[in-house]
């Protein structure tokens, strides 16, 4: 053998022994990366499919270990962005395990198919990368609702207004709306919202239709909730408009009240009383403390002024006209003249006095933005008490105020309102007192001989006896009246009256005061009245005949200033 080959045989020797073992002989264990399908096949591709433009979508990869030993994922690249890995690395599976990597893709333009490589990366030695083809497409739910807001402007209180709400898909794949409601809005907001509430397809539209009725001149607010998947939120549509309604009011404010009168919406006729005055035709005012010849100790006035005006207390103009009515009814004087005055109306060149007047399509305010309360500038009334007549009661005025449309054509209530305003004269009304005289001679009795059954104060002046024989003779009326005095015969000289009887209370003239009952009247005694014999003695009234005499007392009742009252007389 040669060196040389001796020399191979040494090395050969030699490397034998240090590959050989004295002891237990060692085998290698290396991991196992198997990337699967559902069904257990090899997979080398991932489709995300559709996914919304800005969301993220999840595909979860099946990776087994089918080495021997831990197999550790290293990592996933990707070739493109809009791809991503859901979980962080590296990630270990145990031999014999499996392990769902998830995967993701975030699209950000709609309608286009991206694609590109992801490539894992882990610790096998026989396959230290996988790569895996992905794809998906970038897709849209567009929720488009016209209008962008619910704007209802005005809308008159107790009238309506409607606004057709529209929801359009104008994307690419299903937008499920899960809910619809208002919030924040009143009551007067009403809508069947339901309709909007399902999944629309590409390009399918939902609408509802909103009213507003408004009940009260408020602003509304609120707003329709469209509740939409949670990458698109939710619509806000923002609620706005403004109940509006005019309020008018016809009011009349008596000078010396502080409370005025006024009509409204449910209140449309008003009486107006300017009260019971001191008639001036026949108390003519003397510039004194009291008026009605002093006989009401000065509590009635002889005129009552005021001022009559329109109010709009609402949040909108309102247009009327206004006219003035007399109604002077059954007047005696054949409404020749009226006892209301319209000082400063317009139309009125005489002051006041003619019997009608008109103002018409007035609108008040002229501008919302005129300082409140909107009113119109006052007319001045006054009622003066001028009867013509004991039946004239006072002459009744009426104003009219009435609606003109707005928008034209409306029926908005209310159309019209009425104030009727009404006084009353003072008068006295004198009416007989009549008197029986029965019994034992001589008989005494107070003596009256007048009542008042007016609300004025009526004055008893003078009071004398009158006899008259024709109530026996059988009415023939041959005899006239006869004043009873110390020469008289007949009747006369059985009675006798004293003005006071020694009693001051009982001096005439005398006052009877108003009463408030006219079937009630008042009574003051003026004096005393005695019936028996003849004041010489001689001759005595004849038992169970009954004689007659007359109370004529002189009143200040200026339609029966002479109140004749009979007095009998019988003797038992």
């Amino acid at each position: 053998m040669s060196k040389q080959l001796a020399a191979v045989v040494m090395v050969l020797v030699a490397g034998s022994l240090q590959a050989c073992s004295c002891g237990t002989q060692t085998n290698t264990r290396f991991p196992k990366i198997e990337v699967l399908d559902e069904l257990g096949n090899s997979r080398s591709n991932v489709d995300f499919g559709q996914v919304q433009v800005n969301v993220t979508g999840t595909q979860a990869v099946r990776i087994r270990n089918g080495g021997a030993a831990v197999l550790t994922l290293n990592g996933v690249t990707f070739s493109n962005a809009h791809f991503g890995l859901g979980t962080t690395a590296p990630v270990s599976i145990a031999v014999g395990e499996e392990f769902q990597l998830p995967l993701t893709f975030t699209p950000t333009t709609p309608d286009l198919r991206e694609t590109g490589t992801a490539t894992i990366a882990c610790d096998d030695p026989a396959t230290p990368t996988v790569a895996l083809n992905v794809a998906g497409t970038g897709v849209t739910a567009v929720a488009t609702v016209v209008p962008a807001a619910l704007a209802f402007g005005e809308v008159y209180v107790t009238e309506t207004k409607a606004i057709t709400v529209s929801l359009t898909n104008s994307g690419s794949n299903d937008l499920v709306v899960s809910d619809a409601h208002f919030t924040g809005t009143p009551a007067s907001v009403t809508a069947d919202l339901s309709t909007l509430v399902k999944t629309l397809k590409a390009g399918e539209s939902a609408s509802a239709v909103v009213t507003f009725a408004p009940t009260t001149a408020d602003a509304l607010g609120g707003s329709l909730d469209i509740v939409l998947p949670a990458e698109l939120g939710t619509k806000s549509l923002a609620l706005t408009g403004q109940g509006i309604q005019a309020l008018p009011r016809l009011c009349v404010k008596w000078d010396d009240s502080p409370q005025e009168q006024c009509t409204d919406q449910a209140v449309t006729f008003l009486p107006v009383v300017a009260g019971s005055l001191c008639d001036g035709r026949l108390y003519p005012a003397d510039g004194g403390a009291s008026p009605c010849i002093g006989l009401d100790g000065g509590a009635a006035p002889y005129q009552r002024a005021g001022r009559l005006y329109f109010r709009n207390d609402g949040n909108t103009p309102v247009t009327y006209t206004l006219q003035f009515q007399s109604q002077v009814g059954t007047s005696c004087d054949g409404g020749s003249s009226i006892d209301w005055e319209f000082a400063n109306a317009p139309g009125l060149p005489d002051g006041g006095t003619q019997a009608s007047w008109m103002e018409g399509n007035v609108k008040v305010p002229a501008s919302t933005m005129d300082p409140k309360p909107w009113e119109t500038a006052p007319v001045a009334l006054t009622y003066l008490a001028r009867s013509g007549c004991r039946e004239d009661a006072a002459d009744q005025a009426r104003v009219l105020w009435t609606r003109q449309g707005e928008p034209s054509g409306s029926s908005r209530p209310p159309q019209t309102l009425i104030v009727n305003l009404t006084g009353q004269s003072l008068l006295p009304r004198g009416v007989p007192q009549d008197i029986t005289m029965m019994g034992t001679v001589p008989l005494t009795a107070e003596f009256y001989g007048a009542g008042n059954a007016g609300d004025a104060p009526l004055q008893a002046r003078t009071v004398s006896l009158w006899q008259a024989e024709y109530l026996l003779d059988g009415g023939r009326g041959n005899v006239p009246y006869e004043l009873c005095d110390s020469t008289s015969t007949g009747d006369c000289r059985f009675f006798n009256w004293a003005p006071d009887g020694g009693d001051p209370a009982l001096r005439l003239p005398l006052t009877l005061a108003g009463t408030p009952n006219a079937s009630v009247p008042t009574r003051v005694a003026m004096g005393r009245l005695e019936f028996g014999p003849a004041p010489d003695g001689g001759v005595s009234p004849q038992l169970n005949r009954q004689y007659f005499v007359f109370a004529v007392v002189d009143t200040s009742d200026p339609y029966l200033p002479q109140v004749i009252s009979r007095i009998s007389g019988v003797a038992r």
